[in-house]
């Protein structure tokens, strides 16, 4: 147990663990360790107190003695006392009775700690792994004091400090010399630690950092200097590596302090390559870029300015106009740096050149609308000379029944139709992707599949919320293939069930279940590639790759004779449950 309490002044406890009191079944001090008659003021040949109100406070003794009325033998308890020393009064200590079978007690005494002593402070300052060191100035260089660290930060040993200590200079680099002199003859250069490289006695360079207070005489003179070193070489080749990195990033790295004053921190070389604009520009004026930013941009950098600390929904972008008048789009991406109180002081960022990327981006999205173009019309004409041979199949039909030719024109209107479906999934995959992702409902979304089949004699079951899903809005084709799988394969389906849960992970789980024939185990994987299937093989297959792009995997996990079982489960970012607060809406751009 460890009490806060200060000793009393002049009180020396000695070091040793669990000093006692052994008291008899009248509460009389029979034995008393040697250590706590030390603290107790006790001379060796003292008799032992013959009461407890001796040695303790009236109030201790009395909560002693209740301890003992109310514990049976081989109980314990822990309870504050305050111990009468006869050199100094009273002071708080702790002690855990411990009952005897024959009527007394074993009084466990904790003590707190003496006051710190010149031996503690010296075996603290040799045991620390930084090197602690106190040296003369004037008139002479002279070591007062340098600690056993000093063997391990510089592979010498102290004597060789206390002998010649103008001798280490040797091992510090020499672009780093004239550095250190100066350090231990000027005030001014210990308001901030002093870093410097030293070759250890192995060969190894190391990076020191030195700390110290400097002695100044009545002519403001240093007269000696007082400090630690500190080995940083591994924070050192860490700084230095993040260095590197970030000089050489292609992307343009930034950091603008706003506390006191709005300042450009650190910006990387690659500022001139994003944007056109040196680095000494951008540290001459940090809201460069504001300036020359397109007039019709300018708010969005405004409103940014305004509110730089607030959290907002993916990158920025907007144009700036480079020294030559070219304008440039820019994507930056910043992080808000607080201090301690939560107070704004600085932002930290990236900027990206990316005018080539939306070039492509939006000769990409061109061609994307000049071959969804093409591909429409040509579906739509293929779809009208479908309906005039579906007519004409028709109206043969109509005619004097031959039963071969009956069968040929069967045979017919079969390939029509499945053209026909054909058709209608290019124009179902040209959709996968163009809407982008929405929160949609997942109950009202199976719904509106389920309203489709209004006509079959078939029972579906639908949840009445089941939480959100983040998807496309071509999810309900998703559904509705599920259900019209069911009816086409499922033999004997009567009912089709959804259920929607929320797992402990957060990811949510959609199951579809019918009571049907089932999938043999076979082809549980199978019906999920192309052509595979009685009809075009292809509705799987493309509720496959709608779910894809939502992250959503969907898996037929039904028992054969008992009904298919469809699993979709949904990652936690794309799912939200019925109780779960409503995040920020998530929509494409």
């Amino acid at each position: 147990m460890r009490l806060s309490t200060a000793a009393p002044q002049g009180i020396r406890y000695s070091v040793t663990r669990n000093p006692v009191i052994v008291i008899d079944a009248f509460e009389r001090p029979v034995l008393i360790s040697p250590d706590l008659r030390v603290a107790l003021g006790l001379r060796p040949e003292d008799p032992i107190p013959g009461s407890l109100r001796e040695i303790m406070d009236d109030s201790s003794a009395q909560r002693v003695h209740f301890a003992l009325l109310n514990r049976n033998a081989g109980d314990s308890g822990t309870l504050p006392i305050r111990l009468a020393c006869r050199a100094a009064g009273f002071h708080d200590a702790a002690a855990e009775v411990l009952p005897t079978t024959g009527g007394g007690a074993v009084l466990v005494v904790s003590l707190p700690p003496g006051p710190w002593s010149t031996e503690d402070t010296s075996r603290f300052l040799e045991q620390s792994r930084d090197l602690v060191f106190s040296v003369l100035i004037h008139p002479a260089v002279t070591v007062r004091y340098v600690n056993a660290a000093f063997r391990s930060l510089t592979g010498h040993e102290p004597e060789t400090f206390y002998n010649e200590p103008l001798r280490l200079l040797e091992s510090v680099h020499p672009d780093d010399r004239t550095d250190v002199c100066s350090a231990f003859q000027t005030l001014e250069r210990f308001e901030s630690p002093v870093t410097f490289r030293f070759r250890h006695l192995n060969g190894e360079w190391r990076r020191l950092e030195v700390v110290a207070t400097p002695t100044i005489d009545d002519g403001g003179r240093v007269v000696a200097v007082d400090g630690i070193t500190r080995d940083i070489t591994a924070r050192a080749r860490t700084d230095e590596q993040f260095h590197l990195f970030a000089e050489r990033c292609p992307d343009m790295i930034f950091r603008v302090g706003l506390h006191p004053s709005l300042r450009t921190e650190y910006v990387n070389p690659a500022c001139r390559a994003v944007t056109g604009w040196t680095a000494d520009e951008l540290n001459a004026d940090p809201l460069v870029l504001l300036r020359h930013v397109h007039p019709d941009d300018r708010t969005i950098l405004e409103e940014f300015w305004a509110r730089p600390g607030e959290s907002r929904d993916g990158p920025l972008r907007f144009r700036i106009l480079d020294p030559h008048g070219n304008p440039r789009l820019i994507e930056q991406s910043v992080v808000p740096v607080n201090d301690d109180s939560s107070r704004l002081i600085a932002i930290e960022g990236v900027c990206r050149d990316i005018t080539d990327q939306q070039a492509v981006e939006d000769s990409l999205r061109c061609m994307n609308r000049r071959i969804g173009l093409l591909s429409s019309i040509t579906r739509h004409d293929i779809l009208n000379q479908l309906t005039v041979l579906q007519g004409a199949l028709e109206l043969a039909d109509m005619g004097e029944k031959d039963p071969e030719l009956s069968w040929f024109l069967a045979r017919s209107r079969e390939a029509a139709n499945l053209i026909q479906r054909l058709v209608e999934f290019t124009r179902d995959c040209q959709e996968v992707g163009q809407a982008g992702p929405a929160w949609l409902s997942i109950g009202a979304t199976i719904r509106r599949a389920a309203s489709s089949f209004a006509g079959e004699d078939v029972e579906i079951v639908v949840p009445e919320d089941g939480g959100e899903i983040l998807a496309e809005p071509l999810i309900e084709k998703v559904f509705f293939t599920l259900i019209d799988n069911a009816l086409r394969h499922g033999d004997g389906v009567e009912t089709i069930r959804f259920r929607v849960e929320g797992l402990p992970d957060g990811t949510g789980l959609i199951v579809c279940q019918d009571d049907g024939s089932g999938v043999p185990a076979d082809q549980k994987d199978r019906i999920f590639e192309r052509g595979i299937g009685r009809n075009t093989g292809l509705g799987l297959y493309l509720a496959r790759e709608i779910l894809g792009i939502a992250g959503i995997k969907i898996t037929e996990t039904g028992e054969i004779g008992e009904g298919a079982r469809f699993e979709l489960r949904v990652p936690a970012c794309a799912y939200r449950s019925p109780d779960r607060d409503r995040p920020r809406m998530h929509q494409a751009t």
